[in-house]
């Protein structure tokens, strides 16, 4: 659904319009807000159909869509994909975990307390992955690549530069054998590959933790930032692989309420970060070893977990710091971003979850009830409210 300024407060509901059903993944929007993929994902006789679809945001027209298929692929089998936009090029990566059925079989299971003995059916699963590379200038695809990776993780966290695809995955454990001593504790890989390529210029262990979607950027000079245990840095050569963990200051502070953590790149080279939960964000400069260039405390909200992630948004400008308002009175706050000082706020006791700037400029907090959607100006001045049925998890 495309949401600018409404017309007024009695407005016609903006009607969703369907692009995509049955996702594959999570959306994913380019660098520059201007794209969003989706992927899907069709068993057919040939195999697997993996479609990517290109929308504009702001219209909801369909920009490209284009197929590849996995040939062989049994049915049943399980294929998450996740779309990755480089920087600077034009082609975007899809990478693709298959989870695949190996055997059926029944096994007996014993009640410790009865003592009786049932029989069930049980599953083994496999999964690897594979890459494919469609180029929106041609219009095609390169791939499928199969990684010779199996057993792994379907889990992996990915990025890309202008010339490499970098991947972090983890080889799934096996059972201890009772014979052997204790295997010791899985670590992950992270491997870049030339983009267009199925095979790794380097893979190299990588420290935990695992991979499972915390954020990464794209770093101006190529290298990749990973943002790991929600209080520290890795940065990863893209050159190399040589990882180097820094630790986010302001992020050590652990509180027994979880929190949402994001990431991203800002215009003028530096990353933006938040921690809800333990009300802060700050701004750091990853060209002197992430030193912080802003820090901003803020009372932490009612809801710092869980859809929408993201609770705290920096101004284009860079100047302005936008967060969900107190767990105590709701609505929301802007923070001056060189001074950390509270300049406007607005709450009618009304808690939200989530919280966008649209490219209009337009705030857009997401509730967790009707009206869902609540607009508001730079200056934190109500625009006016939708209702809709959607259970938003995220804005694009």
């Amino acid at each position: 659904m495309a949401a600018a300024y409404p017309a007024s407060r009695s407005a016609s509901l903006p009607a969703p319009v369907p692009v995509a059903i049955r996702l594959a993944a999570a959306p994913v929007s380019s660098p520059d807000q201007a794209t969003t993929a989706l992927c899907t994902v069709d068993i057919v006789t040939a195999g697997a159909r993996v479609t990517l679809t290109l929308v504009e945001p702001t219209s909801a027209a369909i920009v490209t869509q284009r197929s590849v298929t996995i040939p062989d692929v049994p049915a049943g089998a399980n294929i998450l994909v996740t779309p990755v936009f480089a920087p600077g090029s034009a082609i975007i990566p899809l990478v693709m975990a298959i989870t695949v059925p190996m055997g059926r079989r029944l096994v007996r299971k014993a009640d410790s307390r009865t003592g009786g003995v049932t029989s069930r059916w049980a599953t083994t699963w496999r999964t690897h992955h594979a890459l494919a590379y469609f180029d929106q200038g041609s219009g095609t695809f390169a791939g499928p690549f199969h990684l010779a990776d199996e057993p792994s993780l379907a889990l992996s966290t990915v990025a890309a530069n202008d010339s490499d695809l970098l991947i972090w995955t983890t080889r799934e454990p096996q059972p201890d054998d009772p014979a052997k001593p204790r295997a010791r504790p899985l670590l992950s890989r992270v491997s870049a590959f030339p983009m267009g390529s199925g095979r790794a210029r380097f893979s190299v262990p990588a420290p935990g933790p695992w991979p499972g979607g915390e954020p990464v950027v794209t770093l101006p000079n190529g290298d990749v930032a990973r943002l790991v245990r929600g209080r520290d840095v890795q940065v990863c050569s893209a050159r190399t692989g040589d990882i180097t963990e820094l630790a986010v200051a302001p992020f050590s502070v652990i509180r027994a309420k979880p929190s949402a953590v994001t990431m991203q790149a800002c215009p003028d080279g530096t990353v933006f970060m938040a921690k809800p939960g333990a009300g802060v964000a700050v701004v750091a400069d990853p060209a002197n070893s992430f030193r912080l260039r802003a820090h901003v405390r803020f009372p932490v909200p009612a809801w710092p977990l869980g859809a929408p992630s993201s609770k705290a948004v920096l101004s284009p400008a860079g100047n302005i710091l936008y967060v969900l308002g107190p767990a105590s009175g709701g609505g929301l706050s802007a923070y001056d971003v060189a001074s950390g000082a509270l300049t406007a706020s607005h709450s009618e006791g009304r808690q939200y979850a989530g919280l966008y700037q649209l490219p209009s400029g337009t705030l857009l907090a997401v509730g967790p009830e009707n009206p869902r959607l609540a607009f508001f100006s730079p200056t934190l001045t109500p625009i006016g409210t939708a209702d809709t049925s959607l259970h938003v998890s995220a804005v694009f």
